[in-house]
Formats: structure tokens, C-alpha cells, sequence
């Protein structure tokens, strides 16, 4: 039990800085938060694998923005861990404000992955669902 006690907090911070660096267009150190060989599967923008995929996948999302502000709100973690490997899953609340005016995106969460790499926790994959799809 001792062990995740230490573990969950770095976990924790791991799906935070996930969040952040993408609402914020720091896309590498978005990367940064994948294994990598790391995958990423949406059902709107389809999967990309390794950091190249990644890579990619960002430039398609930041043209998908046309300049709007996203906040990505995750809540209810729960991850089971497993030594340096975990599962994991959360609620994802997607913010798109543009000209002034704030929508609700969408709602839904994210099933993962996890590894521990050089004592760092990283997403080996992460599955977006969205609710009603």
C-alpha cells in the first residue's frame, strides 16, 4: 500500500500537465507526457502512435482550433498500478471559447495506459470516448 501512496501523486500530476500543455499549445511538452512508442486514439481525430504520430496529430488539432481557446477539465482519476505499469481512467469536460463566447464542447473521458520510464510516469496509450457517441 505504501507504494501507491508515492505513486498516485505523480500520477495525478501526470494527467494534469497532460491538460495543460495542450489548452496552452505546448504541444512538444505534450509529447513529452507519451511513452515512446506511445499512442493516442480519438474518435474524432483518429489514432497516432509515437512521438512523430503525436507530432502530427497536434498540427491537425491546432488547425482544428481556427484560433479558439480549450480548456480541458479531467476529473474522477482513478488508476489501478501494477509496478512500473498502470491503468487508468478519468472524466474529460471540453471547454471551445471563441469571440467571447464560451461552449461546452463536449464530455466524455479518456481509458489509458500507463508506464513508469527512468522513474517518470507516461501514457503508453490513451482512448478518448465522448458520451452519446
Amino acid at each position: 500500500m505504501e507504494q501507491l501512496s508515492e505513486e498516485h501523486p505523480a500520477i495525478r500530476d501526470l494527467y494534469v500537465r497532460y491538460a495543460l500543455e495542450i489548452d496552452e499549445g505546448h504541444y512538444e511538452r505534450w509529447i513529452d507526457c507519451f511513452t515512446k512508442d506511445g499512442k493516442f486514439d480519438s474518435p474524432r481525430f483518429g489514432r497516432h502512435a509515437g512521438h512523430d504520430g503525436l507530432r502530427k496529430f497536434t498540427a491537425i488539432y491546432n488547425e482544428s482550433l481556427g484560433g479558439a481557446k480549450v480548456r480541458h477539465v479531467i476529473t474522477n482519476i482513478l488508476v489501478d498500478i501494477d509496478g512500473d505499469r498502470a491503468s487508468g481512467t478519468c472524466y474529460l469536460i471540453y471547454y471551445h471559447t471563441k469571440h467571447g463566447k464560451t461552449d461546452l464542447a463536449g464530455v466524455g473521458g479518456y481509458r489509458d495506459k500507463l508506464r513508469r520510464v527512468d522513474g517518470r510516469w507516461l501514457f503508453e496509450s490513451r482512448q478518448v470516448f465522448i458520451d452519446g457517441r
